[in-house]
């Protein structure tokens, strides 16, 4: 009998009942994040009605790989499979190689069969060279994460005499920050809202936060930034294992003066520690952002991001990216909204771009 490594992996769509079986096998993966977490498809399909297509490995009756694939199709833009939409990083998870070449070749069959244009693969963990030297790939966004110390007192002493003040303005001036569960949503999502309008960006609705603070749980937390009555920041935490990440967060830039970000980080960092999470992940940057070097100030380093892809028969690399002229252009009639506006169109507009 042929030994255990040697049996062909078969894939296929995961159901709902291998959720347990799915995130179990998280827990044993070294790359493994909380994007990966079935948990995301089901709050996408019940917040914008996208297809989940999650793709399951296995080998002798174990999971030996997943793939957690959402399918994008929209007027505005072309029909992908994208793991994960809306977050930097997702990607394929597998025991061997085999199961990485079995995974792939399924997310290939399913695009032909949902008549995607392409896959995009968004991997923060490096592929065996033998999987990806093939496959058309971009590598401009880069990761960037924080390794905790054992308390806050500790942070802020490795953290500077400027950051230090910088953190302690806010509050003299009046702001003050709040952590909490679901119930913060409305107020994150105001102040969310004003912040992605101003930067010219279609908002998330409230839903999808309000579904993820629900489903995952102690594993999320929202904190919000009050100034004078009103929510000016806030920012949404999840987190697995010993890594919390912030898919999405902000400050308004009218405020910008008066520090409301360092504020709003400083609570958000604090409460990880207090957790007991050693990592906190800022995110997904563009290495010569100012986001980037606002994340490298707080002591960050930053790990390259590789986005894989499958593409179709004449399909090139997507060209939705903030140096092209048309998303400029697009960027800046959306700044100039009226932020009721933004609102109401922007989940409509926000679900097809991944």
């Amino acid at each position: 009998m042929a030994s255990q490594a040697f049996v062909v992996p078969t894939v296929r769509v995961a159901r709902a009942s291998d959720r347990a079986r799915w995130n179990g096998y998280l827990s044993t993966h070294p790359a493994a994040s909380v994007y990966h977490r079935w948990e995301w498809g089901e709050v996408f399909e019940a917040s914008y009605a996208t297809p989940y297509l999650p793709l399951m490995a296995m080998r002798d009756g174990r999971v030996s790989g997943v793939l957690p694939l959402v399918k994008l199709s929209g007027p505005i833009t072309a029909t992908q499979l994208v793991s994960m939409p809306y977050f930097g990083h997702g990607g394929a998870l597998a025991d061997d190689l085999e199961s990485y070449r079995a995974l792939l070749s399924a997310a290939e069959a399913l695009r032909v069969e949902t008549r995607a244009r392409r896959v995009e693969l968004r991997h923060a963990h490096a592929l065996d060279p033998a999987l990806t030297a093939a496959m058309p790939a971009r590598d401009d966004k880069v990761l960037l994460r924080l390794a905790l110390p054992e308390s806050e007192e500790a942070l802020l002493k490795q953290l500077g005499a400027k950051n230090r003040a910088d953190i302690r303005r806010p509050e003299k001036e009046g702001m003050t920050a709040v952590v909490g569960g679901r119930a913060l949503v409305p107020e994150f999502h105001a102040a969310y809202t004003a912040v992605m309008r101003d930067l010219g960006s279609p908002c998330h609705s409230a839903r999808v936060f309000a579904e993820a603070a629900e489903v995952m749980h102690d594993r999320a937390f929202v904190v919000v930034v009050r100034y004078e009555g009103h929510p000016v920041g806030g920012g949404f935490v999840v987190g697995m294992g010993d890594t919390a990440e912030i898919p999405c967060a902000g400050s308004l830039h009218a405020l910008s003066r008066l520090r409301g970000n360092m504020l709003l980080y400083w609570t958000v960092i604090r409460e990880c520690i207090r957790r007991g999470y050693k990592t906190f992940s800022f995110g997904r940057s563009s290495a010569d952002s100012g986001t980037f070097a606002f994340k490298k100030n707080w002591g960050a380093e930053p790990t390259p991001l590789a986005y894989h892809y499958l593409l179709g028969r004449g399909e090139t690399l997507p060209t939705l990216r903030g140096d092209n002229p048309k998303v400029a252009k697009v960027v800046s009639a959306w700044q100039h909204l009226p932020l009721a506006v933004a609102n109401q169109v922007g989940p409509r507009v926000v679900r097809w771009l991944p």
